[in-house]
């Protein structure tokens, strides 16, 4: 059997269920711990059973003093970098995909200049809706299984995929069908590592606004 809480727990980055008051203190803590990580940041629960929020405890006033929580922004390396540009100088027929890592890190602006210098065209991922106006001219909507058409034809040829904060789910590659080319080579920008290396790709570690700027400065000179 499953309770109603632990039915949490699948869909949580973070889930405790507190048991005793002063258990609360490290769960808070570890809590915003997950929802201030641009890596591990996702959904948190804290289950707090009424038995137990009528228990009185002693709370350390230090507890409730005010903090400030900051979200990092990791920077790309270099190296990273010109490797990444030096892909992309090479596409003929180069797409980015726009997931959610984008909109969190509030790439939008950077993304569309970026678009726009280079003439890549942008599809998106469900969680990177709204990172290119559905109306601008380098978006071709939505990739995948349920993608627009003109986003999966263009994935069919593309040489060079940019990725940048998707975690390429099975809804966005088609089940690994969507990217046809024989050798289409990926560069992904993210900021875990794990969905930086998926597919094989030449990894950017980075928060997605900086990787854009980064990217941007090294093809100031170069569109499709």
């Amino acid at each position: 059997d499953v309770t109603v809480n632990d039915a949490f727990r699948a869909v949580s980055k973070y889930f405790d269920r507190i048991c005793r008051p002063e258990q609360l203190i490290p769960a808070a803590l570890a809590a915003m711990r997950v929802l201030t990580d641009p890596v591990e940041t996702g959904a948190v629960t804290l289950a707090l059973p009424q038995d137990v929020q009528a228990e009185a405890y002693d709370w350390p006033l230090s507890f409730f003093r005010r903090r400030i929580w900051h979200v990092g922004r990791p920077v790309p390396e270099p190296a990273a970098v010109e490797r990444a540009a030096r892909l992309l100088r090479g596409a003929r027929k180069p797409l980015i995909v726009a997931g959610g890592g984008a909109v969190y890190s509030g790439a939008e602006t950077q993304l569309r200049a970026f678009a726009e210098a280079t003439g890549i065209p942008v599809a998106d991922t469900h969680a990177g809706k709204g990172a290119v106006p559905w109306d601008h001219p380098c978006a071709v909507g939505g990739i995948g299984s349920t993608g627009s058409h003109a986003a999966n034809e263009l994935a069919k040829e593309a040489d060079v995929v940019l990725g940048i904060g998707t975690r390429y789910s099975d809804f966005t590659t088609a089940s690994h069908t969507v990217f046809a080319h024989p050798d289409v080579t990926f560069v992904n920008l993210n900021v875990a590592r794990l969905d930086a290396v998926k597919h094989s790709a030449e990894p950017l570690i980075a928060d997605a606004r900086l990787g854009i700027q980064a990217l941007a400065g090294a093809l100031t000179d170069w569109e499709v």
